[in-house]
């Protein structure tokens, strides 16, 4: 069974301009999931447990990018945003009950401005649904005010911006309706030209009213001491020296009180540190399994699994198949 299985791609060639490239697709393998956004360089970790399904939509214009990813199990993205785009995260299901926006780094009742060229690092949790539009800074420099656009340029960090809920709900609605208008032009009139300029107009418009309506709150900056704290530990565990760390290694080794762990994870994944740190280790195991030819022992011995039983016990529970699964389907 192929992890990625791709349902739609339609290419529009330049007329008057403008380029559409549309792509569909979903998944059944995290980081397969992870490396079809091109351009845009990330690494998935799932941290839930069960067979992952996802879903991309990506509609790239000449000036502007909109894609929507879903995933069913909740997973810890590393991402790295691109050069010369201004970009907002726009929710359409984001559930965030056990865990603080703030500490997330990203906004369930508003939308999020992820800064430009940075590294960007949140945890998602399960039947996440999320919009990212991405525009030119080309695109918005004569359309916005000075002060406006030069604030977009230096976030450093991201900014959530909340918006009131009527407001985000009609622009949610509004943003499924020009995705499902670009990938059903049958049912538009005119010429395709035109028709794509106004849709490119359309997404435009909607960044700058997301970006400054009069019905939102100011932009406050995301992220925290929790969310610091879980990003060190996560890389922490993927490093060569934290690779066996235990949860009281990992203590020790940041000055963390373990008090202070257990709520940083709690506030910003929504589960404990072993748990979380383990799906980590895991998902390394499994990048390793899909790309080496070492025995399943040694990979597993390299993050800290000794017993191999063992491992293939959380491997199992975690991604719903064996280690010898995951590498039987490379090889096929």
């Amino acid at each position: 069974m192929q992890a990625c299985f791709l349902l739609k791609i339609r290419i529009s060639h330049a007329r008057e301009g403008i380029t559409v490239h549309i792509r569909t697709a979903t998944f059944s393998e995290v980081n397969q999931h992870a490396e079809s956004l091109l351009h845009w360089p990330q690494e998935y970790d799932q941290v839930t447990p069960g067979r992952f399904r996802g879903f991309l939509q990506d509609i790239h214009f000449d000036a502007i990018r909109l894609f929507r990813e879903r995933m069913n199990q909740g997973v810890a993205q590393h991402t790295h945003t691109p050069a010369g785009q201004v970009s907002l995260i726009i929710p359409i299901h984001l559930q965030c009950e056990r865990t603080s926006d703030s500490a997330r780094c990203v906004l369930s009742a508003g939308v999020t401005l992820l800064p430009t060229d940075q590294d960007f690092f949140f945890v998602a949790p399960p039947q996440t649904d999320y919009a990212v539009l991405a525009v030119s800074q080309e695109q918005l420099r004569d359309r916005l005010s000075g002060d406006d656009y030069s604030g977009l340029l230096q976030a450093h960090r991201s900014y959530g911006i909340r918006i009131r809920p009527d407001v985000l709900a009609g622009c949610r609605q509004q943003l499924l309706q020009l995705m499902q208008a670009v990938t059903q032009p049958d049912k538009l009139h005119g010429s395709q030209a035109l028709r794509e300029k106004a849709l490119q107009d359309q997404l435009i418009l909607l960044l700058l009213e997301l970006s400054t309506p009069a019905a939102r709150q100011p932009p406050k900056p995301l992220g925290n001491q929790h969310h610091y704290i879980v990003r060190r530990c996560h890389d922490y565990v993927l490093s060569q020296e934290g690779a066996i760390a235990s949860v009281l290694d990992v203590c020790r080794e940041l000055n963390v009180p373990q008090r202070t762990l257990n709520y940083s994870f709690a506030r910003v994944t929504g589960t404990s540190p072993a748990q979380y740190l383990r799906a980590v280790k895991l998902n390394a195991a499994r990048r390793q399994l899909q790309s080496s030819a070492l025995p399943v022992t040694a990979i597993a011995a390299n993050f800290g699994f000794f017993h191999t039983g063992y491992f293939s016990q959380e491997y199992r529970r975690l991604f719903a198949e064996t280690p010898t699964d995951t590498r039987g389907r490379q090889a096929s």
